[in-house]
């Protein structure tokens, strides 16, 4: 008698509950291109891609191929190559603007209104990194990793874990920048 077996496969991507899910800022974006050069660098580092999930928004992306070209002098299939590196070696999944992002754009922009007058004008964040919290919280993405006041004390306020970026890269960031 012959039994009858049943086998399944699957391909392709898929998607994890309940799993830590972390957003890269376009200011941490830059600043790890900038500060270790390729993606190898940053493993050797310690810091571990699995089981964590990366999530970087299209305005992210847009944003820091802009910022190498006009800070770094990168050109632009250089920049835009550097940045593909990246997102692959990281498996990050992207965000997109959608009609149901509008709706979390409205609560970013109350929450930083309400840090501007607690905190001061140096807090205002602008219009696309409205969009890219607004995204964040759409993609109920858990940690933030960022290296600008505002865009952190805009997430905090919205309940999301911060991880700022070490001192010793801004730092490292901070003395290329001036050489160029």
């Amino acid at each position: 008698m012959k039994d009858k077996i049943e086998v399944f496969g699957y391909k392709g991507a898929f998607v994890i509950k309940n799993a830590i899910k972390n957003g890269l800022d376009t200011s941490r974006l830059v600043n790890l291109i900038i500060c270790f050069d390729n993606p190898d660098n940053f493993k050797i580092e310690g810091f571990p891609f699995p089981p964590n999930l990366f999530y970087i928004h299209e305005v992210t992306f847009n944003e820091t191929v802009g910022i190498l070209i006009e800070k770094f002098n990168f050109d632009e299939k250089e920049a835009i190559n550097k940045v593909r590196e990246w997102r692959k070696a990281f498996g990050s999944g992207e965000i997109k603007r959608d009609e149901i992002s509008t709706k979390y754009e409205s609560i970013v922009e109350t929450t930083n209104n309400e840090i501007v007058k607690e905190k001061g004008e140096k807090y205002k964040i602008g219009n696309n990194d409205t969009i890219i919290i607004a995204g964040f919280l759409k993609e109920k993405i858990n940690i933030v990793h960022t290296r600008d006041k505002g865009f952190e004390e805009t997430c905090r306020k919205l309940n999301i874990n911060i991880i700022p970026t070490p001192e010793k890269d801004s730092q490292k960031e901070n003395k290329l920048r001036k050489k160029l």
